[in-house]
């Protein structure tokens, strides 16, 4: 598909490409789209056996503040773009590094090495303005930027993830499962829309998770992975509220908030599933029951703020219902203007 770009940083010679065996992505070498820096791999055999193949490669920058890859797309065209960064200790010196993003003259986020052995990823989807495209890595101190992979995918359904400004930089996508495995679903479609999100499990205190061994419809136009639709969080104590609370630790972030529910329960008669949803103790979303083994998203048409940059999030059993709240899946993102 036009635009789909799946780049190893550091690949060389530059021609060569391969499928990456446990997601089937086709991956090229960055070569093409940037004529600066200094290739290096990881070296660590361990590491390599836990990371897919895309990331054993890297491209640092020792020289020059800001380096710069290039891409000639589409104006208007909404794309998701991934940065993962794996230090591995790559060149023997175990300073973890730390650097700037940018989207064109845009700081997209800050990137800051907490561990030589595990990966980082930034995301982001971002319309076009011109039919060019520029990412960029800034210097800000003294350590190297670099990065491992770098991908872009076209979002064709222009009734998904809109803003009304701004690109949306993804701050957290989680499932709410106790086995502690990333879900990366790549190359499934809904139209001509191709997805590659990545799913974090996540459960937190005061909470128990459920889940079905039967097929949930994902058929919405956010398509969520069967693994995220077929297990689901509640509360340990029925009777009590299901909270979810994050900051962004600015007063002024605006985020946008994607809720993926489904009934996996199978409810006797006499049950029944209905909650309430309040922002910040003001009503959201009210009466709510989830289709049963069908996905519906519930989401903030316009950006969401607050005034102490808490977004609190509170799931109520209303007076007709005998189950707790229930969420299947949270895709939280933060405003960056451009």
């Amino acid at each position: 598909m036009t635009g789909f770009i799946s780049l190893d940083c550091g690949l060389v010679p530059k021609d060569t490409t391969y499928v990456e065996r446990t997601t089937n992505i086709t991956y090229i070498s960055d070569g093409t789209h940037i004529d600066s820096g200094v290739v290096g791999r990881i070296i660590n055999d361990t590491l390599r056996t836990q990371f897919q193949q895309q990331v054993w490669n890297l491209r640092s920058f020792p020289d020059g503040q800001r380096n710069c890859y290039n891409f000639n797309l589409t104006r208007n065209q909404r794309y998701l773009i991934r940065g993962t960064f794996l230090y591995g200790n790559y060149d023997g010196l175990n300073l973890l590094p730390s650097f700037d993003l940018h989207i064109g003259q845009t700081k997209w986020t800050s990137v800051s090495i907490r561990e030589l052995s595990s990966s980082l990823i930034r995301e982001i989807i971002h319309v076009l303005t011109e039919d060019s495209l520029q990412i960029c890595l800034v210097k800000t101190g003294e350590t190297t930027p670099f990065i491992s992979s770098l991908e872009l995918r076209p979002l064709n359904n222009n009734n998904t993830y809109v803003s009304q400004s701004g690109s949306l930089m993804l701050f957290n996508r989680v499932y709410f499962s106790p086995t502690p495995s990333f879900i990366r679903r790549s190359l499934y479609r809904y139209d001509e829309d191709i997805h590659d999100r990545i799913w974090v499990p996540f459960i937190k205190d005061n909470t128990t998770s459920i889940s079905t061994d039967l097929p949930v419809d994902t058929s919405n136009p956010y398509n969520v992975p069967q693994l995220v639709a077929k297990t689901a969080m509640i509360p340990a104590d029925p009777t009590q509220p299901l909270n979810i609370r994050w900051s962004f630790g600015e007063i002024t972030a605006q985020s946008y908030v994607y809720m993926h529910f489904a009934e996996i329960q199978n409810l006797e008669a006499g049950e029944n599933r209905e909650f309430n949803i309040t922002f910040n103790g003001l009503p959201w979303f009210s009466s709510f029951s989830p289709s049963k083994l069908s996905i519906t998203t519930i989401f903030s048409s316009r950006a969401m703020s607050s005034p102490d940059g808490t977004f609190s999030f509170t799931f109520t059993m209303t007076g007709n219902s005998t189950l707790p709240p229930l969420i299947n899946g949270l895709e939280i993102y933060k405003v960056i203007e451009t």
